[in-house]
């Protein structure tokens, strides 16, 4: 157990001096170099992230593998209604609403390491379960608990490297990390619908638990401890033991209970934190229309094969990529060009300027896919439409998550819960009304409303915190000054 981020740095040391006691304040950390996180070589950083990458890919897969075999699992457990159909699938990314809040700050107090551990044990055993179930009451509890423990990688391994690398190099990082979450959802469908048409889609769960024992194994051998406050706090049990000395414990309910309730606190009382993650769960959420209605389009429109429906995420994937390779080389850059033309240290909003101009890639993105969707033009078209609108939201989501742990520095594992659960709310959410929507008002204008919603209060968040983020920081007591 560590002390929280506010707590003094105090020892106390028995002596045979008449006062009895020395009470010493420590204002640095006990760390030593060689295992402070910003001090490992080159090698050991990226072997962490890679790791953190890894977790975070196979989390956001279980949450879209579903899909294409929705029908067959209908069939098998009883989903009769198209909302209880769509629960099946929504009810994991509800999690990942609910688990951020709880385990993002736990980490802060036990460490990254541990609450990883621990997640990865219950989002394994819980696939083995969903595989395994007998009814929809069973899929649907056991769908919710891995996804508990999967929503850990997501909320937590953006800490991990922030805890990791500089301000001038974690650009980069960043994105690579970044990398396996967006691409996690994109890549689900293709292979639940290869794996569902060879085998039963009690395989999928069953591979996904085999290749998480597999990364759970890797992590426990190689996955080091990054959150400094608990290397430092651990490095002061050593000093306790070696030199007799009696560190004073926090209290535990009251740390506890202090980091579980920051997330709530940021989301409700912080101005960037709301408008961020605002901004991102009408991404995020849009985004899970697109996946659950995807290959469905292709099936029904243009009467493709289920197998061959789901090859047309791989434009999803395509646009990920092209945002991730394009964030990765220049969100460092932009900050390392703007302090220089500004004359200025490193400031949050410099990671804002590469999305400024990506966000407007969103709404033109859903109009191409939309009305060539409605007018059943060449499957190419809609295709484009959808990588456009993908490498959007890649930009947003590697820049707003950088600036978030920019701007929350040491809460960052808090303030990524916090935009983490809102996200998630609008990823469960969303996707329940896609199919009246799109029954209502058609592709075209269903897709366009989306896109005018956006154009009118998403694209303007980016550019108002540019503006405006560096006084709206000085005023907050968790932000960076």
């Amino acid at each position: 157990m560590m002390n929280n981020a506010n707590a003094e740095n105090e020892l106390k040391i028995s002596t045979d001096s008449p006062a009895g006691e020395i009470l010493i304040t420590v204002d640095q950390p006990l760390v030593p170099p060689e295992i402070n996180p910003k001090e490992w070589p080159r090698s050991k950083k990226w072997r962490t992230v890679a790791l953190g990458s890894t977790m975070s890919f196979i989390s956001p897969i279980v949450s879209s593998m579903i899909a294409p075999a929705l029908p067959f699992v209908a069939a098998d457990l009883g989903f009769i209604t198209e909302f209880e159909i769509e629960m099946a699938l929504s009810i994991y990314v509800l999690a990942f609403a609910v688990g951020p809040l709880v385990l993002a700050p736990l980490s802060e107090v036990y460490g990254r390491r541990r609450i990883l551990l621990i997640s990865m044990i219950i989002f394994t055993v819980f696939n083995v379960a969903c595989g395994a179930a007998q009814s929809k009451a069973q899929m649907l509890l056991f769908r919710f608990l891995s996804g508990f423990g999967g929503s850990a990688p997501i909320a937590i391994c953006g800490s991990v490297v922030s805890d990791t690398f500089a301000k001038n190099e974690i650009g980069a990082a960043m994105a690579y990390y970044g990398l396996g979450i967006i691409l996690g959802p994109a890549l689900g469908p293709i292979m639940g619908g290869f794996l569902t048409q060879g085998l039963s889609w009690r395989w999928l769960f069953y591979i996904v638990s085999i290749i998480s024992a597999v990364i759970w194994i890797a992590i426990f051998f190689l996955f080091p401890e990054t959150y400094a406050p608990y290397l430092n706090y651990q490095e002061r049990r050593r000093v306790d033991k070696i030199a007799h000395v009696q560190l004073r414990k926090p209290n535990v309910l009251s740390v506890l209970r202090d980091a579980i309730v920051r997330p709530f606190v940021l989301l409700f009382t912080q101005p960037i934190a709301q408008a961020i993650a605002i901004f991102i769960a009408f991404v995020y959420g849009v985004l899970y229309i697109v996946l659950t209605t995807f290959s469905a389009l292709y099936t029904s429109k243009y009467g493709e094969a289920t197998q061959i429906s789901t090859l047309h995420y791989f434009s999803l994937g395509l646009g990920f990529l092209i945002a991730n390779r394009f964030s990765g080389t220049m969100l460092d850059s932009v900050s390392v060009y703007m302090q220089k033309r500004y004359n200025t240290p490193h400031k949050p909003e410099y990671r804002l300027v590469l999305v400024m101009p990506g966000i407007f890639l969103l709404p033109v993105g859903l109009f191409i896919y939309g009305w060539a969707a409605e007018n059943t033009v060449h499957w190419i078209v809609p295709d484009i439409g959808i990588m456009f609108f993908t490498i959007s939201v890649g930009l947003s989501f590697q820049a707003c998550n950088l600036y978030t742990v920019d701007v929350y520095n040491r809460y960052a594992a808090s303030a990524l819960a916090a935009t983490t659960a809102l996200r998630s709310f609008a990823g469960f959410g969303f996707p329940l009304f896609s199919d009246s929507l799109y029954a209502r008002l058609g592709y075209g204008w269903g897709n366009s409303l989306l896109g005018f919603i956006g154009l009118v209060f998403i694209v303007p968040v980016p550019i108002l915190f540019y503006i405006y983020g560096e006084r709206i920081r000085a005023r907050s007591k968790f932000a960076v000054g």
